[in-house]
């Protein structure tokens, strides 16, 4: 992950890029580097990462990008230099599909996954969307299919944007309905 030469990058973007290599992500999320976006900014990482079902390693539940941006400013500003934004997707059971207040929950799910980030996200925003599909004529017998997606992003100042990551690996197994460490289902009870 991340294999851009260290030495030929500035000190700042070089730092979050050893950030990201040391984020905890959590059993079963895994990550690979993307090609970045290369007209966004003059430095960019791009991560793509996925979470499979428990023992069939094919079968994503869950899956998204998380890309970090960085613009050395000629002079220091308060809403930071790193810009990062993240996209979580997830096929929902239909039981979880129909509940009114399932975007509300998926923002809240990424707040309060920043909220727990040792440095500060600057002005979070993004948008939930819920996908419903709908099958008709040859095709008619597909059962419906419901996808959350979940697009954010955030100006950052401090180079430790691997929190961030782990914030994101975090929602991202929320949004598999892996229950969170310290949280056991009833299923897993039995």
């Amino acid at each position: 992950m991340v294999a851009t030469a260290l030495t030929q990058l500035p000190a700042p973007f070089a730092q979050a890029l050893a950030s990201l290599r040391a984020a905890a992500l959590g059993a079963g999320v895994e990550v690979r580097e993307v090609p970045a976006p290369s007209r966004a900014a003059a430095y960019a990482v791009a991560l793509s990462g996925s979470l499979a079902r428990a023992g069939v390693p094919d079968d994503e539940v869950a899956d998204g990008t998380f890309v970090v941006l960085y613009d050395p400013p000629l002079t220091p500003v308060d809403d930071g230099t790193f810009r990062v934004i993240v996209l979580v997707r997830a096929e929902l059971d239909e039981e979880m599909s129909g509940d009114p207040m399932l975007p509300e929950v998926a923002w809240d799910w990424m707040l309060e996954a920043l909220e727990a980030c040792p440095v500060a996200p600057v002005e979070p925003g993004g948008s939930v969307t819920r996908t419903i599909t709908t099958s008709h004529g040859a095709v008619a017998g597909r059962p419906e299919e419901v996808e959350l997606e979940l697009r954010a992003s955030w100006s950052a100042v401090d180079p430790d944007v691997g929190a961030f990551l782990t914030a994101w690996a975090h929602v991202l197994r929320l949004f598999a309905g892996v229950p969170p460490v310290g949280v056991t289902s009833i299923d897993d009870r039995r």
